[in-house]
């Protein structure tokens, strides 16, 4: 990981040298932005994705799964200074370096897909050409849906189809889906602390919406597992996998979500159970101990810190009323689901199209629950053939762990994805008009998952 790390860095100074060279030949460039120095991360990031695809490396595959990763941040990092939206050639162009790659990668290659593959590929353009094609908000959304549903996801389909063929494909897909969540995670702690200062923005409740750090919990449900599974098989030492924990932990605290309290904590504790040789119990008593030592320090932060406040004023309204059942009409997503269902009685079969909720609805970019978003969107029709093709994903996920023990994680992580969708909000592909994100990282994250098991499955003989 230590090389894989060093070449990050090499390719990321090359670019940012690059593009300092070039903004002190035409300075004009680096006035994009709100300063010289944001357009210059901006221009360095472009360039950084074409050296990573197009420049010899032995880890392509992480490049790819980790440049959508990525582009959260840099989209983050753009605000609103560079064009918001789905629409947005500042927030669609890492796509579009990708896609041109895997395209050129594609063309001299045949990824041998099975018929059901193949059904699944054309299924998922067809369908989705449709949804697009009827919604409402198309003028805003035409070309973040098309390039990232119809050309994206069903080329990195094609690419991981290939990438799993290989011996090593399970080891490698673990190393570089445990380094995203490294990245993830600190990047994610940098933004919480840099939102804070962001235009008046003196408050951490303020930067969920900044950081987006709701959203960006699904990805770590799913790329729990894979740290996991990496950090027992590369004997990696207890306190590097108390940190991480850490971070996940960390993330949630920071995210002021209610709903993820009731999630995160019975995933941890679960998915610690099955990898039992991921940490001693001992290890465990760290945080324990750490607080009990500075349980005075802790009690005066709880009673004086902007953080604390924060989380009794997101728990309070939560507390008076009847706890977890209630949850859902003090946080307004009861009122969010009614708006969505109705809208699905006016057109039941094929909804109102992709990103028309966000029109037709309250101004959100959906409806806090992939179930109720897809009704309004996309119908029956819709709804039929996503949840089949979860409930293909999760079988497949399920004969894996038949296989062995260990990767019950793969199904219990799709499992809790599913429930994060169901109730915190729908994290499926962002493309709203005017957001300052737009992101296919779960789909990808999914198609690790399904190829990452299938492998799996190919190659573990039986135990049942």
């Amino acid at each position: 990981m230590a090389e894989l790390i060093i070449e990050i860095l090499r390719k990321a100074s090359l670019a940012l040298i690059l593009v300092s060279v070039l903004g002190y030949i035409f300075p004009e460039i680096l006035d994009l932005g709100e300063n010289a120095f944001q357009a210059r991360v901006v221009l360095a990031f472009f360039l950084y994705c074409g050296l990573a695809l197009f420049s010899n490396s032995r880890d392509k595959l992480f490049h790819l799964i980790s440049i959508p990763v990525l582009t959260q941040f840099l989209q983050l990092f753009q605000k609103y200074a560079f064009t918001a939206g789905a629409n947005s050639f500042w927030r669609l162009f890492p796509f579009m370096i990708t896609d041109v790659y895997l395209v050129y990668f594609l063309s001299g290659k045949n990824p041998v897909l099975s018929v059901g593959e193949k059904s699944l590929l054309l299924s998922w353009i067809l369908a989705n050409t449709l949804f697009i094609m009827i919604s409402p908000n198309l003028a805003h959304i035409i070309w973040g849906s098309f390039i990232l549903i119809i050309i994206t996801l069903p080329l990195y389909f094609c690419y991981l189809r290939l990438a799993a063929q290989a011996i090593d494909f399970q080891v490698q897909t673990e190393k570089y889906l445990c380094l995203i969540f490294l990245i993830l995670g600190v990047g994610t702690f940098g933004l919480a602390v840099a939102g804070t200062a962001y235009k008046g923005s003196d408050n951490l409740l303020v930067t969920r919406n900044i950081t987006d750090t709701n959203v960006t919990m699904a990805y770590f449900i799913l790329l729990w597992p894979f740290v996991l599974l990496y950090n027992s098989r590369s004997k990696v030492p207890q306190l590097i996998r108390l940190a991480y924990l850490a971070i996940f932990s960390g993330i949630v605290i920071i995210s002021f979500s209610r709903g993820a309290i009731f999630i995160i904590i019975p995933y941890l504790t679960v998915s610690i159970i099955v990898a039992r040789d991921y940490m001693h119990g001992k290890w465990l008593l760290v945080p324990a101990i750490l607080a009990f030592v500075f349980s005075t320090t802790i009690s005066e932060f709880w009673d004086n810190h902007d953080l604390a406040y924060f989380w009794k004023l997101r728990f309070g309204d939560m507390v008076s009323t009847d706890g977890f059942s209630r949850m859902q009409q003090t946080s307004g997503r009861a009122e969010i689901h009614d708006i969505a269902y109705a809208l699905f009685l006016k057109n039941p079969v094929t909804g109102h199209g992709t990103g028309s909720f966000e029109i037709l609805g309250p101004g959100y970019r959906e409806a806090h629950s992939l179930f109720f978003t897809l009704l309004a969107e996309q119908g029956l029709a819709g709804f039929i053939y996503l949840y089949g093709t979860l409930i293909l994903l999760g079988s497949t996920l399920l004969n894996t762990a038949k296989k062995d023990r260990k990767y019950i994680l793969l199904p219990l992580s799709f499992t809790f994805y599913i429930i994060f969708n169901h109730t915190v909000g729908s994290v499926f592909v962002i493309i709203p008009a005017k957001s300052i994100t737009i992101n296919c990282i779960a789909p990808i994250l999914l198609i690790c998952l399904y190829f990452y098991g299938r492998a799996l499955a190919d190659h573990l003989p039986d135990k049942l």
